[in-house]
């Protein structure tokens, strides 16, 4: 009798089921970058609370940064047959397009923001975090806004400092990929020690996490192997140790024991969410959406200010004195902020679709 052999992907290509799965997660993603600047750890209310949102935003999100890194650096080499010198030049020009444009624009848009609410209107409270006030500002603090301005090393909008180490993780892949091409196992092994360790570079923009991961991305596609199909080597263990960690990660908050079960849980979160997300749209009971995909950067752009003030705004007719207030405080500042910044992309896309090559980036 002869061994039939069922394939791992019976109704798609493996390429197709990475693809709509990297497509699908983005905006999911960015849902978990939102959960961690939805975290407020002032006077929180119930222990249920507590946990939920210590496991939301603490533990579970924690691995969505992570995870953008590795994505990017796979997708810069892939389907890449020999790494040149014009390779590399062409590929810092389309990541000029699709990174450094947006980042530029939106720390534009808050220094302008910025300047027009504290001299024009004399608002104080709506600034953008702990910075001196504009009157004081000198040229070098204007430059700033787009490096390092905000405590301790953040750019005027702060959740950009992701781009910002993305962008000189990029200007560092010919070191990744001679890496990567001569001695792989070495130089993953020695960015994990550097990484698991907490080194630092004491450099900004330079981030041992951002290289790390995005070498791991690197050396995937540079080896022409398939994300999900990697995954899936050890999709039972990822499904069961995932969640086992997790909660364990959470109940431990602020115990030695979290400094080797949080970065364990990095690294398996990355496998589980890729086994899950690709076995739902395997299954075909998920696929991806253009639109939440194609504004998910928008709505990381855009949300931090709108997110503080939303919160400032509703505690005011919510006082956080119960755990359901708490809940409120927590979850309806983010889900208004998604609602808010996803109409304003729908918007622009409908009118002044042009103007996406400055929020969100040209995408060949």
């Amino acid at each position: 009798m002869k061994h039939i052999c069922i394939p791992l992907f019976p109704n798609m290509t493996p390429q197709e089921v990475q693809s709509k799965t990297i497509a699908w997660l983005r905006f999911p993603m960015i849902i978990g970058v939102l959960l961690i600047h939805s975290y407020n750890p002032i006077h929180p209310k119930g222990d249920v609370f507590v946990f939920v949102r210590n496991l939301s935003s603490e533990v579970v999100a924690r691995f969505c940064v992570p995870l953008f890194f590795l994505i990017a650096g796979y997708l810069f080499f892939y389907k890449l047959k020999q790494f040149t010198g014009a390779t590399y030049r062409e590929k810092l020009r389309k990541r000029a397009s699709s990174l450094l444009v947006p980042y530029l624009f939106w720390n534009l848009w808050a220094i302008a923001t910025y300047v027009v609410l504290q001299e024009v209107f004399e608002l104080r409270t709506l600034a953008y975090g702990p910075v001196d006030r504009v009157e004081t500002w000198q040229i070098a603090d204007y430059l700033r806004c787009f490096w390092d301005i905000r405590a301790p090393h953040y750019p005027l909008v702060y959740p950009l400092w992701f781009v910002r180490d993305l962008m000189v993780t990029v200007l560092l892949t010919p070191l990744v990929y001679a890496g990567i091409k001569r001695l792989p196992h070495l130089f993953i092994a020695a960015l994990f020690v550097a990484w698991i360790g907490g080194f630092s570079f004491r450099v900004t923009g330079l981030n041992t996490g951002a290289i790390f991961f995005f070498s791991i991305g690197a050396l995937l596609s540079i080896q022409g192997r398939n994300m999900v199909t990697e995954c899936r080597k050890i999709q039972r263990f990822s499904w069961v140790a995932y969640p086992a960690i997790a909660l364990a990660d959470t109940l431990c908050k602020g115990t030695v024991a979290t400094t080797y079960l949080h970065p364990a849980g990095l690294l398996l979160g990355i496998v589980f969410t890729f086994n899950i997300t690709s076995w739902l749209i395997e299954k075909e009971k998920i696929r991806p959406r253009h639109f939440l995909a194609s504004g998910s950067f928008f709505v990381y752009a855009a949300h931090e200010q709108m997110l503080s003030q939303i919160r400032k705004t509703l505690v005011t007719f919510v006082p956080d004195t119960s755990e359901t207030a708490s809940f409120i405080l927590y979850l309806l500042p983010l889900l208004l902020t998604v609602g808010i910044t996803l109409a304003l992309y729908y918007l622009q896309q409908r009118f002044v679709p042009a103007l996406s090559r400055f929020t969100v980036g040209k995408r060949d």
